[in-house]
């Protein structure tokens, strides 16, 4: 993640505005490897853009035509097992997050309890095993199958092991590695976990997500096409389109 992506996540944090002094502080505490200059020039640099404008001394606020960002905020849980096996494997890359986060873009909402732990294929299975071992008192499935979902997943409160797309969309909040939106959206697009998410409900996921968030089309479609849903991705926000117009 950039140093201008870190500033606007933050920025979405604290609801659009915030203080140089408090963004400089926490990227620095959190990013020891970014210095207060660094961050101070991209604070700069979004400013001549457009991006962010002053809205007093030593304040900032994102630019109200600018749709704000997506910020997946984990749950206690998720930084729990994050963290846990972050420690444990260092090197491998990894995310969690609920599919939870797509009720808000929904009109008929599902029992959704589960949560995703995405690691690269290598890991997949080392990483299982120890979850097993972490006893959380939880089911933990394995790259669960179309009817395995159908089995195990509606109304359980399971972790739910899968592979992580090389180059998936990906971000940093507190420590904790989470999805951009653009990943969320691929994903609800054939995933076997994210099966309500079919029909007529992706198109209103989509819709309402492009309308309440700033949607990075690059990384969409760079991610869609990793995964072989590009054509599809651009089929809908093209339908989307067409109604409006």
């Amino acid at each position: 993640m950039t140093t201008s992506e870190k500033i606007l996540n933050y920025a979405a944090m604290q609801g659009g505005t915030f203080n140089r002094k408090d963004l400089i502080r926490h990227i620095v505490e959190k990013n020891p490897d970014i210095n207060e200059g660094a961050v101070d020039l991209q604070v700069n640099r979004l400013l001549s853009s457009g991006v962010l404008k002053r809205s007093g001394r030593g304040k900032y606020m994102v630019d109200g035509n600018r749709l704000p960002e997506f910020v997946y905020l984990p749950s206690e849980q998720e930084q729990h097992i994050f963290l846990k096996l972050k420690a444990k494997f260092p090197l491998l890359d990894m995310c969690v997050w609920s599919p939870r986060v797509l009720a808000s873009y929904m009109l008929h909402v599902p029992n959704i309890a589960y949560t995703f732990v995405d690691v690269e294929k290598d890991g997949m299975e080392t990483v299982f095993h120890v979850l097993q071992d972490m006893r959380l008192g939880r089911n933990i499935l394995f790259s669960p199958s179309a009817v395995d979902c159908d089995r195990y997943l509606t109304g359980t409160d399971s972790i739910v092991v899968r592979q992580l797309i090389g180059q998936s969309p990906l971000t940093e909040v507190d420590g904790c590695k989470v999805p951009r939106i653009e990943k969320i959206l691929v994903d609800a697009l054939g995933d076997n976990e994210l099966s309500f998410a079919g029909g007529s409900e992706i198109y209103n996921i989509y819709e309402y997500a492009l309308e309440r968030n700033n949607v990075n089309m690059s990384k969409l479609l760079r991610y869609a096409s990793r995964r072989n849903r590009k054509d599809k991705v651009e089929h809908i926000i093209n339908s989307i389109n067409d109604d409006k117009s």
